[in-house]
């Protein structure tokens, strides 16, 4: 489920945010776990951390769900692989039911059996919080009822301090359901802080949050939350670890460093990218299908005195996304914090075109059915990979053209005073305004995987475009927002 508080969490979240705000608790208040110490025996070898997000188990005891299979194999991969601590960086569930925590809890024991289990480093996501309208779900989950459902599932509370073979994790759970609101108490946090530097002076600390600290790693600024960066940018050893977002592990820009490091972890169900691109923030193809399950992503870290080195893994196989990130010791230093900083994209090179690119036209049937027009042409080449494209459609003068914004099924995308998108079933859609664009913005296929792009791109096109379009300027772009020469074809309907 999207991350958006639609009308199916409303009665529930409202209930869960009053409690919150009123400070009630049911009887209930063991949400935080004493500092704990372990020794894995591994001796000089590096501490193995896998970190997964986002399962998001559905409402369901339905073994062949996606959510269900992804979790499954990546924990086996993982296990396998051989793992110390588990990060699971929030969203268990997509709605916090008894049977979405039940399938955890069944494809956990059952993967995982009775062999030494890792340590686990868990904390509650938004999802966590959220429960379905209360008549259909047949309770009000209050936070303080969710969060001993967490803790009865998977025996840990929302916010803990573990101490392994003498590095220091904080888990920081999300306090309610909220974006803006679940991070807002901040002493707990600054102690725990404070107790790891005085005991760990030039060690990484890491600190895991369901939210990312914003403004920080790809994601960040649409779905961060400014309370977590008030707090981590007083700390420069940290490492900060969260999901949320969904954004791929594929774009460097899933990395940040500035006054501390932060990464995200995608999502072991579906990638989700920035709005604003034609074909939706969860991706679908020319047709319809949704790409965005494709390929779900973890992360598999190795921790030394020398360095942390992050490996970005596909989830159900284990192989290899691209190379890993390393950050080196002295941790929280000058030296450390400067590889991966905004400075990468002065560095990196723009994506090109073919000077002499044909663009192909065609007309296909979507999964519902409709005939679409779609434009086809060569891919372009870049030095990492397109992330996206940007069509202009121009008169026979070559002057730019304008026309109404719809959204991928054709409807007119209106807007409410403050400036967000109406849903088209929603009542007040006709009430809200439209806008006329100068340019149209695809998603590249990346989201499969940069060796699975394809060598041509087919992107529907919107059945508005001016009767007076003569041509189309075609232009490519990359993850730093680098763009190609803008080749120009004519067009055709």
């Amino acid at each position: 489920m999207k991350k958006y508080v639609t009308a199916i969490i409303c009665a529930a979240a409202a209930a869960a945010v009053a409690g919150t705000a009123l400070g009630i608790h049911f009887g209930y208040a063991e949400t935080t776990a004493p500092t704990q110490s372990f020794d894995t025996g591994n001796g000089s070898l590096p501490l193995r951390v896998a970190v997964i997000s986002d399962l998001q188990l559905p409402d369901s005891q339905d073994k062949t769900s996606h959510q269900y299979i992804s979790f499954e194999k990546t924990l086996t991969m993982l296990k396998e692989k051989g793992m110390d601590a588990l990060i699971i960086a929030g969203d268990f569930t997509d709605l916090s039911t008894k049977d979405a925590w039940g399938t955890f809890k069944e494809i956990y024991d059952k993967v995982m059996g009775q062999e030494e289990q890792p340590v686990p480093l868990y904390i509650m996501g938004n999802h966590d919080y959220w429960l379905d309208y209360f008549l259909a779900a047949g309770e009000i989950g209050t936070p303080a009822k969710l969060q001993k459902r967490f803790t009865r599932y998977t025996g840990e509370y929302p916010f803990s301090h573990k101490v392994i073979n003498g590095y220091h994790f904080i888990c920081w759970s999300s306090s309610n359901g909220t974006y803006d609101t679940s991070y807002a108490d901040k002493e707990w946090i600054r102690a725990e802080l404070d107790q790891a530097a005085a005991d760990s002076p030039g060690k990484p600390i890491f600190v895991i949050t369901h939210i990312n600290p914003s403004n920080t790693a790809y994601g960040s600024d649409e779905w961060g939350n400014s309370d977590i960066t008030d707090v981590l940018k007083d700390y420069s050893q940290v490492i900060s670890i969260s999901g949320h977002s969904h954004y791929s592990l594929i774009d460097e820009r899933s990395i940040w460093q500035g006054s501390f490091t932060a990464f995200t972890t995608q999502s072991l169900d579906y990638i989700e990218l920035e709005s604003g691109k034609f074909n939706g923030s969860i991706p679908k193809d020319a047709y319809g299908n949704t790409t965005a399950e494709a390929l779900p992503a973890c992360l598999y870290m190795e921790i030394s005195e020398e360095q942390v080195t992050v490996n970005r893994l596909e989830a159900n196989t284990g192989k290899e996304l691209k190379e890993p990130w390393v950050i080196s010791a002295p941790f929280g230093s000058e030296e450390s914090l400067s590889k991966y900083t905004g400075k990468r994209a002065e560095s990196n090179s723009a994506p090109v075109l073919d000077g002499n690119l044909k663009a192909a036209y065609s007309t296909i049937t979507d999964i519902n059915s409709n005939e679409q027009k779609a434009i086809s042409f060569a891919a372009g080449a870049d030095d990492d990979f397109v992330h996206s494209y940007k069509l202009q459609f121009l008169d026979e003068n070559k002057n730019v053209l304008e026309f109404e914004e719809t959204d991928y099924d054709g409807n007119v995308v209106r807007y409410d005073e403050d400036g967000y998108k109406i849903r088209p079933d929603n009542e007040n859609y006709k009430n809200g305004k439209s806008k006329l664009i100068s340019e149209v913005l695809y998603f590249s296929d990346f989201v499969l995987g940069i060796n699975n792009m394809s060598d041509t791109v087919m992107l529907r096109l919107p059945g508005n475009i001016p009767q007076n379009a003569a041509y189309v300027l075609i232009t490519a772009v990359d993850s730093w927002g680098a763009e190609s020469n803008a080749v120009m074809c004519g067009f055709e309907r």
